[in-house]
């Protein structure tokens, strides 16, 4: 053979390999498997969207203070907020007005104006155990502990008999603040305030108990 046909041939088969090569795409790496985080279930705070009754005559537009509650009663969060927003301009020293506003923003996830409107409603009301529970619940939401048990405990100072305070209180005992014993306290208080018990409230009641007991026999 002579040197010209080998060069020839050598040249054909190193171009034959480089076509080879650039027709042999690598297959992409398979996609990651995506793993979906497990759903914890967070016991919610009671968060009371009733609106608030004034025992007392009040001396201002009484027909459209009842049509702002019988709108946040049908559910017509909107037209009621607007009414109630009316009327805190009209009568803003009147509290319970701000505390159904705070209930309204709450229906509508706006939890700023809601807390700005329960500080109004007990700046004007030291008494108000309503505002002070919701002052509570949006505390802890906001990772502020010890203040949210701080406005549980001042309804409940305003109002012994205000259940949904004790229900709170308990659940920030038990799930924030991991003080079992005083959890509850509250979840049994919480138990003898309700017209009929509280299935849900009753399992967790034998859950710290069951907790409790276990602690005690193994520090044993």
């Amino acid at each position: 053979m002579s040197m010209s046909n080998f060069n020839n041939r050598f040249i054909l088969l190193a171009l034959l390999l480089l076509l080879s090569a650039c027709q042999s795409v690598p297959e992409p790496a398979p996609e990651p498997e995506v793993v979906p985080e497990p759903v914890v279930e967070v016991t919610p705070e009671v968060v009371s969207t009733a609106p608030v009754s004034e025992p007392e005559p009040i001396d201002f537009n009484q027909q459209l203070y009842e049509q702002a509650i019988t709108a946040l009663k049908l559910g017509d969060t909107e037209i009621g907020l607007e009414l109630l927003f009316e009327l805190s301009n009209v009568a803003p020293e009147k509290p319970f007005i701000f505390t159904n506003l705070g209930l309204a923003y709450l229906k509508l996830n706006k939890m700023d104006l809601a807390e700005q409107a329960f500080r109004k409603a007990v700046s004007n009301d030291s008494k108000d155990a309503v505002a002070y529970n919701h002052l509570g619940i949006l505390q802890r939401q906001k990772g502020q502990f010890e203040n949210a048990l701080e406005q549980y405990q001042r309804a409940i100072d305003i109002d012994q008999g205000y259940a949904a305070a004790y229900l709170n209180l308990g659940i920030l005992f038990d799930i924030y603040l991991q003080d079992l014993g005083k959890a509850l306290q509250r979840y049994e208080k919480y138990q003898t305030l309700t017209t009929e018990e509280d299935a849900q409230v009753a399992g967790w009641i034998i859950d710290i108990q069951r907790r409790i007991n276990a602690s005690t026999q193994s520090q044993g």
